[in-house]
């Protein structure tokens, strides 16, 4: 090789070696980033706050209870004592209890059959079910609520001058009364008639009330044992109190429900940054695998430089021996 080919030779070299460096200075640059992401990652998931269930036990508060006949279950609760700072001393407290409804309401006309079998009056469904009905009086109380259904189907009222006949469906314990009046009920027919179905549905509801001043009897540990006050209708109540732990199980449901929201979240942003992690650590393996054959390309370029500088080391050297 002529001295101007080993260094044409050598400046290749070198300038691929420096690119090679370059490309070097790129790849751990591109690590770098990845590394600072990573550690970005990992504090994020540091700063995660790990969901807690709700405990039962949180959910339980101190009261009372009473007996009394007004509540469906024989149970009145009381909470909330709050003294009013009078003297002697009187207390706000709140009373729940829960207690039977009847709620009424008119079902859509049905095409009916009504016929006689002997001496009984029956009648039978659109689905087929045949009933008894027993000819009933009812009164005012139950007319003013069957007034009251949102779907009346006549345009005047019912009243207790009005004929009733009444079924009970054994499949859902409903009493359904049918005015016999206003429907054109002729008891005589056979025929199919459009007839509107009236039934009394028994219910329950929850009563919220607050004693504004009420009298409260304490034992020792400081426990009340009674309860003395006037209700609405001006009546003296005393009562006996019996401590009891009251379960708030719509409030612990509630905070399950959050629970659940808040776990499904975590979960997802644990399985989010695993996720990236996962793939930040995959793109790093293939730059370290790049800088592994950039270091042997650069490796490889130096030994060459090295033989082609020996070349030229020697073409000089002949050189100059050629004038001396």
């Amino acid at each position: 090789m002529g001295m101007a080919a080993s260094q044409a030779r050598y400046l290749g070299l070198t300038a691929r070696k420096t690119n090679v460096e370059y490309e070097g200075q790129q790849v751990n640059q591109q690590r770098t980033a990845l590394a600072n992401e990573s550690a970005g990652l990992f504090r994020r998931l540091l700063s995660l706050d790990t969901p807690v269930a709700p405990t039962q036990n949180d959910y339980y508060t101190d009261a009372y209870q009473y007996s009394d006949p007004m509540s469906s279950d024989g149970k009145v609760t009381v909470k909330n004592i709050q003294p009013n700072g009078t003297s002697p001393e009187t207390y706000s407290v709140d009373i729940s209890y829960t207690k039977n409804i009847i709620n009424y309401a008119c079902s859509d006309n049905q095409e009916l059959s009504v016929f006689k079998s002997g001496d009984k009056l029956k009648i039978q469904l659109s689905n087929g079910t045949i009933y008894d009905l027993e000819e009933t009086t009812v009164g005012s109380t139950l007319i003013n609520n069957l007034n009251k259904t949102s779907n009346y189907p006549y345009e005047e009222e019912m009243s207790t001058a009005d004929k009733y006949y009444t079924f009970t469906n054994p499949s859902n314990g409903c009493t359904y009364y049918i005015n016999a009046t206003k429907s054109g009920f002729n008891t005589e027919s056979t025929d199919l008639q459009n007839i509107a179905l009236f039934t009394s549905i028994g219910g329950t509801e929850t009563v919220n009330e607050t004693i504004q001043n009420a009298t409260l009897g304490e034992s020792e540990g400081g426990i009340y044992n009674s309860m003395y006050w006037t209700d609405s209708t001006g009546n003296q109540r005393n009562v006996s109190l019996t401590p009891v732990q009251e379960y708030d199980e719509q409030g612990y449901n509630a905070a399950m429900d959050q629970y659940n929201v808040d776990k499904a979240n975590y979960e997802k942003e644990i399985a989010d940054i695993n996720a990236k992690t996962e793939e930040l650590q995959q793109t790093d393996r293939t730059l370290e695998l790049r800088l592994k054959q950039l270091d042997t390309e650069q490796e490889a370029l130096q030994t060459e430089l090295d033989s082609v500088k020996k070349v030229i080391d020697k073409n000089v050297d002949n050189v100059f021996k050629t004038f001396q």
